[in-house]
């Protein structure tokens, strides 16, 4: 399926473009063969108040939770003087649900680093609409909607607010006008609409078809997002993009689990460091944190890792200087 990248997938998505905004980052990487971390992306918490249909943890039993002392607040200091910008919250679980929620915020905050996070919505109103001032962007998954969650938006101006929305059986043409009315209610920037990734490629390739089209006839703040698992050369993104897992240990990417539908888990064979020595991954040049046509044949971040490869070969000499929008979240 041809798919031409729209605005809003390079901006509110990980194309992989945002990386050519960082030019001091890309020549050092160029140059040197070492990376700089950019985004750091934590999974606080395994705990959830939901149970999604489409969600690839639905069936996790453990409960487990970062330490903000002995695990967050270590990486965080490791990682800014090193170059990171940025932080995303998700899950995991419910980010919301982590006990220590507010505190590892405010110290976040407090290292001048951009926030976003992905959430199912249903706690946002626990605090007051003020305290989301704090955040760059927030993702409210509205799938949560189907699964006996109730959302409230807060009422704010700083963060960018988007809805997205996963397709799956219960998904029909009145609810993605439902969620586009909800969004234009709400003052909602924009509704990212893609099927579940985890399922066969010729299904998944026939749903794409669909939503697409779909999209393109709602209109509105709908946008489509086209991925399709297949094998990079290299894995490289986690240099730039290290997920901290809710047990403690740092993975190339949050999507490994695509690589077991019957079992997605994220599996110690993934593991690329810990928390509290995570600073070792930037003393030497990259290498390949997986073997990706043995270990991650369904990467969704193709795209992404084939740039760098670029990049790092001197394929791709030229970087923008100019800003863009969310640049730090790639």
């Amino acid at each position: 399926m041809d798919h031409q990248i729209s605005d809003k997938e390079k901006i509110f998505t990980s194309t992989g473009e945002k990386l050519l905004h960082h030019p001091e980052a890309m020549k050092k990487f160029q140059e040197t063969g070492i990376a700089t971390p950019i985004v750091l992306h934590i999974m606080p918490s395994s705990i959830c108040n939901l149970k999604c249909n489409f969600c690839s943890v639905k069936d996790r039993e453990s409960h487990e939770t970062l330490d903000l002392e002995e695990d967050i607040k270590p990486i965080v200091e490791e990682l800014v003087p090193r170059g990171l910008k940025a932080i995303i919250l998700s899950g995991g679980g419910e980010p919301m649900m982590y006990k220590h929620f507010e505190p590892m915020t405010k110290y976040l905050k407090s290292k001048n680093l951009e926030i976003g996070m992905i959430t199912n919505g249903t706690l946002l109103q626990r605090f007051p609409d003020e305290f989301y001032e704090n955040f760059s962007w927030i993702r409210i998954s509205i799938n949560s909607l189907e699964n006996g969650g109730k959302v409230q938006v807060p009422k704010v101006k700083n963060p960018v607010m988007g809805f997205s929305y996963v397709t799956n059986p219960l998904t029909t043409k009145k609810t993605l006008e439902d969620i586009r009315d909800l969004a234009v209610e709400n003052n909602i920037k924009y509704v990212r609409v893609l099927p579940d990734c985890a399922q066969p490629f010729e299904k998944l390739e026939e749903d794409h078809k669909n939503v697409g089209n779909l999209v393109k006839e709602l209109g509105g703040p709908l946008f489509h997002q086209y991925k399709i698992p297949t094998s990079p050369k290299n894995c490289y993104l986690g240099f730039f993009h290290p997920v901290l897992y809710c047990e403690g240990n740092v993975y190339p990417c949050d999507s490994l689990v695509l690589n077991d539908h019957e079992d997605q888990q994220f599996k110690k064979d993934f593991i690329i460091s810990n928390a509290k020595n995570v600073g070792k991954l930037y003393d030497s040049p990259v290498y390949s944190l997986v073997d990706p046509k043995k270990s991650c044949p369904n990467c969704v971040f193709e795209r992404q890792n084939t740039l760098l490869e670029k990049v790092l070969i001197k394929e791709i000499k030229t970087f923008d200087e100019g800003e863009m929008t969310h640049k730090n979240f790639i």
